[in-house]
């Protein structure tokens, strides 16, 4: 297990004991234009376009954007920038701009999620060596770290990545910081680790492994924190479904309480208009059986009335002595086919019947064929129209039915839409059955 330990110190050393190569202008302004342009493309959704541009410098990158993209650099222009980079190497370079920069409170918190695919940008760029004087100047001390210490700055640097800055842009930093430690392990890999195939083995597998429970952290803490907010989002759905439901419930049961009571008056009405309709059918064979006994009385009277003329002739004959001439009948009395009536007190008796119309009394027109039961409907005259009009509680209510008989307002003439029945009874016409009448 020490000589495994031992081994990894040995490749950290070397990865930082090797080499340093300065950073030019040219190298950070390319830097520089590289996070602006992923910062600029993570603080606007609708900066897609940025996709296809491919600038090396700030003044080209500028020249491309548009007036969001142009609004949202004023605060990566904000934030200051060390002039000291000439004596930068490229770890140091891909720090600042991938970490340090970011760090900044002036920058939108949205912009932010893009530092995982700065570093992976920055650090595919190729930095030129240094300067003499620069080399002498940044010349590290040689200092060999500890394992241990070694060990946790590595663990620091991987664990140092933020998890709050959103799930895709910290697995992208898990995985640049993985390849950066593979890279680091190949470049100061010693001549004599190529003869230990084992040893190397367990360093990658160590060091994958450190990457996946990394990963695994951040995994684990994305799918609490997904499933914390659809829990909430679900309770709340389920709440608004419950009251929706409860209010559609609540609803039909008052539209079916509603149709139960409509149905209850509907047959309380049904059995009422049942007994009306028994009630009419004993009255309307109580006035058949009437008008047969007036029918038969009439044909009675007519016999004996013949009887007493034959009789009468009969006596004269026998008086005088001499033949008796055939007596004809009497004619019988012309039956009034047509009479004018006036209005129908609250018995449904109407009060006059003339043989004309009379003016400012008659009403209705009655038509019969044996002077016992006909039909009468209302006059169409305008003057009785007028006259029925001027009070059709009084004129009208005794003899007719019908819609709002009370408003006349606008009313030209009284239409009939069904003929009422009057018998004839105890020497008055009486209502049977009212006639219907509709305002036009």
């Amino acid at each position: 297990m020490k000589a495994y330990i031992r081994t990894i110190a040995l490749i950290l050393a070397g990865a930082f004991a090797a080499p340093s190569f300065a950073v030019t202008d040219r190298e950070m302004e390319q830097a520089r234009t590289i996070a602006a342009k992923l910062y600029l493309r993570w603080s606007n959704d609708a900066s897609g376009y940025l996709d296809d541009v491919n600038a090396s410098s700030m003044a080209e990158l500028t020249a491309r954007l548009k007036d969001k993209e142009k609004e949202n650099l004023k605060a990566f222009q904000s934030v200051a920038v060390p002039k000291d980079y000439a004596s930068w190497d490229k770890a140091k370079l891909t720090e600042f701009w991938s970490v340090t920069f970011f760090s900044s409170p002036l920058l939108k918190a949205e912009g932010k999620r893009a530092k995982g695919r700065v570093r992976s940008q920055i650090e595919k760029m190729t930095v030129s060596a240094p300067s003499a004087a620069a080399a002498k100047a940044e010349e590290p001390k040689a200092e060999t770290p500890a394992p241990a210490a070694a060990a946790s700055a590595a663990a620091d640097t991987v664990i140092a990545l933020p998890s709050a800055e959103g799930a895709v842009a910290a697995q992208e930093e898990i995985l640049c910081d993985q390849q950066d430690i593979q890279a680091a392990a190949e470049e100061s890999m010693p001549p004599t680790q190529n003869q230990s195939t084992n040893t190397w083995a367990y360093v990658l597998a160590l060091v994958l492994l450190v990457g996946a429970v990394i990963w695994l952290m951040f995994y684990a803490a994305k799918v609490m924190k997904k499933s914390s907010g659809l829990t909430a989002a679900d309770s709340a759905d389920s709440a608004e479904l419950r009251e929706k439901a409860h209010a559609a419930l609540t609803k039909r049961a008052e539209e079916i309480e509603d149709l139960r009571r409509r149905l209850h008056e509907e047959e309380e009405r049904s059995a009422s208009l049942g007994n009306e309709l028994e009630k009419m059918k004993l009255e309307n064979r109580r006035l058949s059986d009437q008008i047969a006994r007036l029918r038969e009385e009439r044909e009675e009277r007519g016999n004996r009335e013949a009887e007493a003329r034959a009789e009468r002739g009969a006596r004269a004959y026998r008086a005088e002595g001499a033949s008796p001439k055939e007596e004809l009948p009497e004619p019988a009395r012309p039956v009034i086919k047509t009479i004018y009536l006036g209005r129908a007190n609250s018995r449904g008796l109407f009060v006059r019947a003339d043989r004309r119309p009379v003016a400012g009394h008659s009403i209705f027109r009655l038509d019969t064929n044996d002077g016992l039961v006909g039909t009468f409907r209302v006059e169409p005259r305008p003057e009785v129209t007028d006259l029925a009009l001027s009070n059709p509680t009084e004129f009208l209510s005794g003899g007719c039915t019908g819609e709002d008989l009370e408003d006349t307002v606008g009313v030209r003439a009284i239409a009939t839409e069904s003929a009422g029945t009057a018998i004839f009874e105890n020497g008055y016409w009486k209502v049977l059955r009212k006639t219907r009448i509709r305002y036009e």
